[in-house]
């Protein structure tokens, strides 16, 4: 591919990726990207082949560069503890979604893809999603016993994910709720290191056994439940 076709190429992505996030993809036409990319609409179907190929190729582009910019190790060595792999893979996380407005399309895509799904997030799951989410499992079970149950440990590992997910699906409501907040720079380390605490705290609690903190061992009965 020739330099001028991809510089075209390059522009009709980022334009893509930009309309695809504020309004999704069934609202998305490519007569709107390519009027943003300064293109013609031919040049669509000779980069992707149409609108959901050039939808699939936008979710690889700016996944790989957030990734590029926030890889989920975030430099650690490869003898790092599992609570400092814990924390680098929520700070990137954070990063990649919410706290970086150079992301702002990848983290909008993902969530309108998981309210919304469209037939690419298949293709998600399978070059992104299950992978990231497989690496946040192999750290939660090296902080847990050794016997624990699969079953707790993906529990964990999807409540973890969870609270970083937060971040990425109530911009808004903090917004309203928290005008001081501004999810910047400034408050990344701190929404960080709440979420690796808390994680770490129930995990702790999961490894000794404290009913509290440990819903399978706690005396709470259930009213509803004969």
């Amino acid at each position: 591919m020739d330099t001028e076709q991809s510089e075209t190429r390059t522009r009709i992505l980022e334009a893509a990726a930009a309309i695809f996030a504020e309004h999704g993809y069934a609202a998305t036409t490519i007569r709107q990207i390519c009027s943003q990319a300064q293109v013609n609409l031919a040049a669509v179907n000779y980069h992707f082949g149409g609108k959901e190929g050039l939808y699939r190729e936008t979710i690889r582009f700016v996944r790989a560069r957030a990734y590029e910019r926030y890889p989920i190790t975030y430099g650690l060595s490869a003898d790092a503890s599992p609570e400092q792999q814990l924390r680098a893979f929520i700070r990137s996380f954070l990063l990649r979604t919410s706290f970086d407005e150079a992301n702002h399309d990848f983290g909008t895509i993902v969530m309108r893809e998981m309210v919304e799904p469209t037939a690419a997030l298949d293709m998600m799951l399978d070059e992104g999603i299950r992978s990231m989410f497989g690496q946040l499992v192999g750290i939660v079970q090296k902080l847990l016993p050794e016997d624990m149950d699969a079953e707790t440990i993906l529990a964990s590992a999807r409540s973890i994910i969870s609270q970083c997910l937060f971040y990425l699906f109530s911009r808004s409501v903090i917004s309203r709720m928290s005008p001081e907040e501004k999810m910047g720079q400034e408050d990344l380390d701190r929404v960080t290191e709440q979420i690796l605490l808390f994680s770490l705290s129930a995990l702790h609690g999961i490894s000794t056994g404290c009913q509290s903190c440990n819903p399978a061992k706690s005396n709470f009965q259930d009213p509803n439940r004969p």
